[in-house]
């Protein structure tokens, strides 16, 4: 037979006291019991600098963000919007041309290497998407950079191709150029929706212009601007500019990349759809697939040559004798070797002069021309 032991609430407390005194005792006599408490302090200084200074910097958006809205729909001088607004493709800062000029003047190219993109071929055999993307990629170069040189017109190419490789825009030529036409504001290129279109093209920019995106869907690549994906001209400054990497000038326009991995070879991975959408706006200079060939390439020389056929001249008949006798002068005319006429080879085939060869220092048509993210 056993006795209980009644307790009472107070020795229940005291009895909770003593077994934490007894671990705080443990614990402060261990070894690590130091280094543990510093890197608890540690922590705790973190997380609460980490939330003060979130919570200003949330304060500053909200007042940052008020004000400047403000500011721009009253139209004031300098205004800035706030992040939710730069990527509006037509968000540029309401300052004049020349100021446009000093702000870009201002933000300074990357320092990076500029790495080339891989050639795209796009396939000839389906006539009717070749004709299709290379009426696109004709009107994108001439209404984008009719003005501009050859060098900045295949720039221009450049940058659609690039664009269709990437993950943020349609995979295919058509598509990236007339991405958002439907809209009266905020198209990808500006000339898909601003009525540039309404505009007959005249037929020596056109050609020209057709001449740069043949070669550009054909291999030709344009390493000065390497993987960019958006420009715009000088007397412009986008809200977008500050956000992208500054990579290469060529005349009037101003290429960008994207930061990070998406500027970089590995996100230029997308192949093309293979059908190319009808665009109707080019209706009135869509190329006729009759007028378009297949290229084959010769693999046996089919020129013949048109040789004038040897000649051999007959020996004379001599009336007297020359010198000696008449047997000694008839052979040695007979040993005499006879006489060959043969036709020169036919010059070569004229090399056509590459389109990037054109001259320089056409001045520009003063209209907005940009190609913004999305």
């Amino acid at each position: 037979m056993t006795a209980s032991i009644e307790t009472t609430p107070e020795t229940d407390t005291a009895n909770r006291l003593a077994r934490a005194r007894a671990f705080a005792l443990r614990v402060a006599l261990h070894p690590w019991a130091p280094t543990a408490l510093a890197l608890i302090a540690c922590f705790a200084i973190v997380v609460a600098s980490g939330a003060a200074l979130i919570h200003t910097r949330l304060d500053e958006m909200r007042g940052d963000r008020g004000a400047n809205v403000a500011a721009a729909r009253a139209g004031g001088p300098g205004a800035t919007l706030p992040l939710d607004f730069t990527l509006a493709p037509d968000a540029v800062r309401p300052i004049s041309m020349d100021e446009a000029r000093v702000w870009n003047a201002s933000l300074p190219f990357s320092t990076l290497p500029i790495q080339p993109a891989r050639p795209f071929i796009m396939p000839p055999e389906r006539l009717a998407d070749y004709g299709r993307a290379l009426d696109c990629l004709t009107s994108a170069v001439y209404y984008e950079a009719a003005s501009e040189t050859a060098l900045g017109q295949a720039a221009v190419a450049q940058v659609v191709i690039n664009r269709m490789r990437h993950p943020a825009f349609p995979k295919t030529i058509c598509g990236v150029v007339f991405q958002g036409q439907e809209r009266t504001t905020g198209c990808q290129f500006s000339f898909t929706c601003d009525g540039a279109l309404g505009r007959r093209p005249s037929e020596a920019g056109w050609a020209r212009a057709r001449a740069v995106a043949a070669a550009a869907l054909n291999g030709l690549v344009t390493p000065e601007v390497g993987m960019a994906t958006h420009y715009h001209t000088d007397w412009v400054a986008p809200y977008w500019a500050e956000r992208l990497v500054k990579m290469h000038q060529i005349g009037t326009h101003i290429f960008y990349r994207w930061t990070g991995a998406w500027g970089l070879p590995g996100a230029f991975t997308g192949a093309h759809a293979g059908a190319e959408p009808v665009i109707t706006k080019l209706a009135a200079v869509a190329t006729f697939v009759e007028d378009l060939t297949v290229p084959e390439l010769e693999t046996e020389m089919t020129t013949e040559l048109a040789l004038t056929p040897m000649v051999t001249l007959a020996v004379p008949e001599m009336a007297g004798p020359i010198g000696g006798s008449d047997d000694e002068d008839a052979a040695a005319l007979a040993a005499a070797p006879p006489v060959e006429v043969v036709a020169a080879p036919p010059p070569p085939p004229p090399v056509l002069a590459s389109p990037l060869d054109a001259s320089r220092g056409v001045t520009p048509a003063r209209s907005r021309r940009i190609a913004v993210p999305r």
